[in-house]
Parts: C-alpha cells; sequence; structure tokens
C-alpha cells in the first residue's frame, strides 16, 4: 500500500491504547513487544501489521492486525487491534497481553 500517513479514525470505541508519540515510534514499540511475546509479525504497510500466536496444531493460532491510527479529535495516535482468525478468547488473551506491555 501507498499509504505513509496513519488512517485517521473518528471513533475511538476499539482503542485499546492511545499515544502522543510518533506513529513510527508507536511501530517500533509494537515489534518488540510482539518479539518478546514470541508473536511472528508481518509488515503490510508501514502503520499495519499482521500478527500470529500460538500453534495451529494445537488449534490455539490466533492472527490478528494491529494498526496504529491518528486520532484527530484527541491529537493522539492510538493501536487498532482486530481479530483476523482464533478463538475470540485466545484473542482477547493475547491481545490485552501486549496492550498491557506497550510502553505508550
Amino acid at each position: 500500500g501507498g499509504n505513509t500517513k496513519p488512517r485517521s479514525l473518528r471513533f475511538t470505541w476499539n482503542m485499546k491504547t492511545t499515544s502522543s508519540l510518533h506513529p513510527d515510534s508507536i511501530i517500533e514499540e509494537i515489534k518488540r513487544v510482539l518479539k518478546a511475546n514470541n508473536c511472528d509479525f508481518d509488515q503490510s504497510e508501514k502503520y499495519l501489521l499482521v500478527c500470529m500466536h500460538g500453534d495451529a496444531a494445537t488449534d490455539s493460532l490466533v492472527q490478528w492486525e494491529m494498526e496504529v491510527c491518528k486520532l484527530p479529535r484527541l491529537s493522539l495516535n492510538g493501536v487498532r487491534f482486530k481479530r483476523i482468525s482464533g478463538t475470540s478468547i485466545g484473542f482477547k488473551n493475547v491481545a490485552s497481553k501486549i496492550a498491557n506491555e506497550l510502553n505508550l
């Protein structure tokens, strides 16, 4: 994708985390926490990561997106989590662990 700027999102209800850091710093921090939690990830766009955690063999594999977005109303950036596949409880567990470990 040719997106060099984070998308602007008007609504914030699905934001786990907000930050006044630069989007590039937020992405680096997300990658640090993903690596620390043995998550695999693919950077499909500048501010969009597709993440994976768990084991397909034991049916515990969870895939999700993490995207850095602008929150113009708050003059902040936010991190959006979106489940792609896997159980919702598995997703909730890994997403909340990552959200809690982000230093934003």
